[in-house]
């Protein structure tokens, strides 16, 4: 017995039943089926990785500025600096502490969210059809598959009847496919072309089938392509190379600082052991200590923004990296569309009229149009054809809570849904009276369906739906009006709908027999008319479209439909660049480089497949694109993993799209794309902007005591003072820059080139501009205590002041370019005031408690000292503003 059967469908059924040896009418023994399961393992996908508390804990611990701290920390112990010592263990502590519990709550709410629930699987065993636990079915288990069942193992049909699958999933495709026995040919056969087998994860919409099990878990077609996703390495986001650049070059900046205080130190003739403590200084005062624990913090806030705007993000990266995304590639089936099948259109042949239908998906709402207006009356013809669509239907509409759903083929609930909109009904229309007699299920051999109803008074009726140029060949004596039978088919194809014709013989004279309705459908009937059912885009997604392409963010639809229905749906909702549509066929003949030159003037994918989709995220990546990839599908999956935003459907997304995805869409809105493409944008802004302002503190601070050690003043500033403002003082102006808003036109700036750095030679002239005018402030006035014989203790306090209230004051530079004196500017942000506020306060209890005078050496200054100090720090502020107004004012001339 073999774990898996190979290309079972170009097998007959008799030659499958003996290749897993098991009778169709008995099944397997209880017996077999343990042993099976005990030799080849549980129906079920291998899970992702769990990440335990451990990891996070190490994950959030490998940080190179967290090394540089941890050795800081050594080298103030082995100096006999206690004190220091603790303080930075205090800033490691912050700094992992805080990104290991966001982390962690991120992922319980990720485990919370992706609970699978137990399905069921109807399997005959020892002669019965038992149901049992899917994850107990083994190869060569005879399955018995009812309409709405889940199908939890890929199977050979062996029987069927009326049977049908939706396969979108899968395949991306949204329509019902037809299933049955038959024995196909070509061995390459695609997978929506296997009429005769089913697969996991897909579901029945009509009919029944017996089939057996072929392949179990991971050797199923969604095994395929979750080893796909357990391949593909996922690369580094823009966010994290940044940080990783940035500890770097501070390594090599503190280093070079250390070494350079050194030389002059020395050269000087200054004591070594002096010399080397000042070293020791300066390179702490080049690490921002709190830089860890304020981005982690940042992207947690926007974790939790996003959350509350129904995206629920599970890594901290991701968040900042949506806001680089150059590119959102989406599926078109169930994301871009409703995934509801709804009748757009009504042609009526009796008197050559198109009448439109108002409404989106199953819910049973929206009026009939004649030329735009509402009908006020539904015409007789016009009643008999959407009667005829009705009653020749199995589909039915359920409501759940405020939710409609079809149980059935989709196609069919479209047509129900337009009766119901109307009072048209398969139950109102039996309790007046029509009984079914008989069914003439649909085949793809002959392209339609019959039913035949007898009314109260006797009289029969046959009422036929199908194909339109199948249905139109069996009108007799072709009519005149088959011109236009042939113009109304071409315009509503043409409009990216599927069309089905509607017609009737009535009355019916003869019998009941399936032999005899064949025969008088074939001697001809009377065509009724044609509806135009399409897949309708969501109501949110042109909109969504349009603001994500209004600052350069390229919109891609990769999709398993047609190319002309992927095309007429694309220009529906606004795309750009869609003249031109690759198919999966055509990508296969290309390798990644061919596929990266064409797909920048290409944004239509048609008839793809997961491996088409991995290859355009591939050749995008090649093209040095920030790619996200939405889909709710398997066949979604692997891309998904690839991208560097994998965004699944929370509603109708698949477990494995959720666990392959670095975002879960709650509502399954593509306009909360874009809400969270603006605030990854926000964040990378506040995120700069703290860093503007840490390290602004940090130059202050360098440039302070390498300016003093060069003209051979006392140090200015003690090592623990600089910790503190580091630690304590910077801390929360900087968080509470996590809480701005940004910039109202954001969504109209153009991508962020994501090989852009955070520092690039603008913002560091920037950084060391402003840090230069509050380390002059500060120096300037410590060389002034000097000069009036304060003590060196009193001299160091005030200059220590200068350099907090410097920075403090420095915040309103950073977060905004708007003066500060705009109060609205000011109060949207009340996190802010309260960070000035009590980093104010903590300034003043370290120079006024004698607890802190001893330890932190610093002393009460008087109001005169006061006076020097806020001179000292508000003028660079002051400074700055004034250049500010000037460069505005000179702005509005030339835009004038």
């Amino acid at each position: 017995m073999q774990e898996t059967i190979s290309n079972p469908h170009i097998l007959d059924p008799d030659q499958v039943l003996q290749d897993v040896e098991v009778e169709l009418k008995s099944g397997l023994s209880q017996e077999q089926a343990a042993q099976r399961l005990e030799q080849f393992g549980e129906n079920a996908l291998k899970s992702g990785e769990k990440v335990s508390v451990l990891q996070i804990l190490i994950h959030n611990a490998n940080n190179l500025i967290v090394y540089l701290l941890m050795l800081a920390a050594g080298v103030s112990f082995f100096m006999d600096e206690p004190v220091e010592g603790f303080a930075i263990i205090v800033a490691i502590l912050i700094a992992v502490l805080s990104g290991f519990f966001t982390e962690y709550k991120a992922q319980k709410s990720i485990e919370s969210l992706q609970k699978l629930t137990q399905n069921i699987a109807k399997v005959r065993r020892d002669g019965r059809v038992v149901e049992i636990d899917s994850s107990q079915v083994v190869v060569g288990d005879i399955l018995f598959i009812e309409e709405g069942d889940l199908i939890t193992a890929d199977a050979r049909i062996v029987q069927s009847t009326n049977f049908a699958t939706i396969e979108s999933a899968l395949t991306g495709e949204s329509e019902a496919v037809d299933k049955d026995p038959g024995t196909l040919e070509d061995e390459d056969t695609s997978l929506g072309d296997r009429k005769n087998m089913v697969f996991t994860g897909t579901a029945a919409t009509r009919g029944n089938a017996y089939a057996v099990v072929t392949g179990t878990g991971m050797n199923t077609e969604i095994g395929k392509i979750r080893d796909l996703i357990e391949d593909d390495e996922r690369e580094r986001t823009p966010l994290e190379e940044q940080l990783d650049r940035l500890g770097k070059t501070l390594v090599i900046f503190s280093v070079f600082v250390a070494a350079a205080i050194v030389i002059l130190g020395i050269a000087n003739g200054q004591d070594a052991y002096t010399i080397i403590k000042i070293s020791i200084v300066l390179a702490i005062s080049s690490i921002p200590e709190a830089l860890p624990a304020v981005s982690t913090i940042t992207l947690a806030i926007g974790m939790g923004t996003m959350a509350r705007h129904n995206a629920l993000v599970k890594s901290l990266p991701a968040v900042e990296t949506l806001g680089s995304t150059t590119v959102i590639c989406t599926d078109k089936t169930g994301t871009l569309t409703e995934n509801q099948m709804t009748v757009k259109s009504i042609y009526l042949s009796s008197n050559n009229t198109m009448y439109e239908v108002e409404g989106e998906g199953y819910e049973p709402v929206g009026r009939i149009l004649k030329e735009e207006e509402p009908l006020d009356d539904i015409p007789q013809d016009l009643a008999s054809l959407i009667r005829a669509g009705v009653l020749s239907s199995n589909a039915s509409l359920n409501k759940e809570g405020e939710e409609y759903h079809v149980v059935g083929d989709p196609t069919e609930g479209g047509i129900v849904v337009l009766g119901e909109k109307i009072g048209i009904t398969r139950r109102e229309m039996e309790k007046e009276g029509y009984k079914r007699l008989e069914e003439i299920p649909f085949n793809s051999a002959d392209k339609y369906m019959v039913t035949a109803y007898e009314q109260e008074d006797g009289e029969r009726t046959l009422f036929i739906k199908g194909a339109p140029d199948v249905l139109c060949s069996m009108v007799q004596d072709r009519p005149e009006n088959a011109a236009n039978w042939e113009n109304a088919h071409d315009r509503l194809a043409g409009e990216g709908m599927r069309v089905l014709a509607m017609g009737q013989i009535h009355p019916y004279k003869g019998d009941d027999s399936p032999e005899a309705i064949q025969k008088a459908v074939q001697d001809g009937i009377e065509i009724l008319g044609f509806v135009g059912i399409m897949d309708p885009p969501r109501a949110d997604v042109k909109e969504a479209i349009t603001a994500a392409q209004h600052p350069g963010i390229r919109v891609i639809m990769i999709t398993g439909d047609h190319p002309a229905t992927a095309q007429i749906i694309a220009e529906s909702i606004g795309m750009e660049n869609i003249e031109k549509v690759i198919t999966g066929r055509e990508m296969d003949q290309m390798n990644d480089e061919e596929l990266a030159e064409k797909i920048r003037d290409v944004s239509i994918f048609a008839r793809v497949s997961p491996e088409n989709k991995l290859q355009i995220v591939r050749a995008l990546k090649m093209d040095h694109q920030i790619t996200a990839m939405t889909g709710d599908g398997v066949n979604d999956a692997p891309a998904l993993n690839t991208a560097d935003i994998g965004i699944a459907m929370g509603i109708r997304g698949t477990e494995v799209a959720k666990d392959a995805s670095d975002m879960i869409l709650v509502d399954d809105q593509f306009s909360t794309i874009v809400d969270a493409v603006r605030e990854g944008r926000i964040i990378f802004d506040n995120i700069q902007k703290f860093v503007y302002f840490l390290f602004s503190g940090n130059v202050v601070e360098i440039l302070a005591i390498l300016i003093a050690t060069v003209a051979r003043l006392p140090v200015p500033i003690t090592a623990l003072q600089i910790l503190w403002l580091n630690l304590v003082v910077d801390v929360f102006p900087a968080l509470s820059l996590a809480w701005e808003r940004g910039d109202q036109r954001i969504m109209e700036r153009k991508p962020r080139d994501p090989q852009d750095s955070i520092i690039d030679r603008p913002f560091l002239m920037k950084i060391l501009g402003i840090g230069s005018l509050i380390s002059l402030g500060a120096l300037a006035v410590f060389v002034f205590a000097m000069s009036q014989d304060y003590s060196l203790k009193t001299s160091q306090t005030m200059a220590f002041s200068t350099m907090a209230f410097g920075q403090l004051f420095h915040l309103f530079n950073v977060r905004s370019v708007e003066p500060i004196w705009n109060l609205k500017m000011t109060l949207h942000n009340p996190y802010l005031l309260v960070a000035e506020f009590t980093s104010t306060l903590l300034m003043l209890a370290v120079i006024y408690l004698p607890f802190f005078n001893s330890v932190m050496s610093t002393t009460a200054l008087n109001l005169n000292q006061w006076g020097y100090v806020l001179a000292g720090s508000f003028i660079p502020m002051l400074l700055v503003q004034l250049r500010r107004i000037g460069h505005k004012g000179r702005e509005e001339v030339i835009s004038e």
